[in-house]
């Protein structure tokens, strides 16, 4: 898996920050950082694999580890939005509230849902076609070069001297996660994601 060289944790991500990693409004915690990252990743493997599920004779094989990836981007997501409430806000407004930690208000906490738990083991979930993978790509692409201008700006936020210039890092990082929750949305109409529940 190839990462994008923009997205190595910063080796100031462990100094003393600067600006508060409480800040709701500008969110610090140098573990996003290493989210980003691991995020950028799982959806470059989740292209990759679905590409060669299309174009190899192991489609079996391609196709169950990106539903792997899939899950881990969206269990790595959730964890974004426990420390980055700007960005749980972003995912929320473009319907993605299934990656944050949040649950709507009209689904309960337990359910007893006998129909789920006499599912098949493993999940059929349809392929996307391979007239879509140019678009798949584009839209992969486009997510990782947000959550590494985020991660970026970031971490010009923590370096930068004055108020100012801390303020206008923080309004271009906090703009970047509105792309990401956009470019999402629109990636998982093509990879029918989410996937269903799997049951062990």
């Amino acid at each position: 898996m190839l990462k994008p060289n923009c997205c190595k944790t910063p080796k100031t991500a462990n100094a003393v920050l600067s600006y508060s990693t409480n800040n709701s409004q500008c969110p610090n915690n140098p573990d996003l950082y290493l989210l980003r990252d691991a995020a950028a990743d799982e959806r470059r493997a989740i292209a990759d694999y679905l590409d060669c599920a299309l174009t190899t004779p192991l489609r079996d094989l391609f196709f169950d580890v990106a539903e792997d990836e899939m899950q881990h981007f969206e269990d790595t997501m959730k964890l974004i939005s426990t420390l980055d409430p700007i960005q749980a806000q972003q995912l929320h407004a473009a319907g993605l509230d299934f990656l944050t930690m949040t649950r709507p208000a009209d689904r309960p906490k337990w359910t007893n849902n006998t129909k789920a738990a006499v599912q098949a083991a493993d999940v059929q979930v349809a392929p996307p076609t391979k007239k879509d993978m140019c678009a798949i790509e584009c839209l992969t692409r486009a997510i990782q070069d947000e959550l590494c201008a985020i991660n970026k700006y970031q971490r010009y936020m923590n370096e930068a001297q004055e108020t100012e210039v801390k303020e206008h890092f923080c309004d271009l990082m906090n703009a970047e996660k509105e792309h990401v929750a956009e470019f999402t949305a629109a990636l998982f109409q093509l990879t029918h994601e989410p996937l269903p529940e799997e049951t062990d």
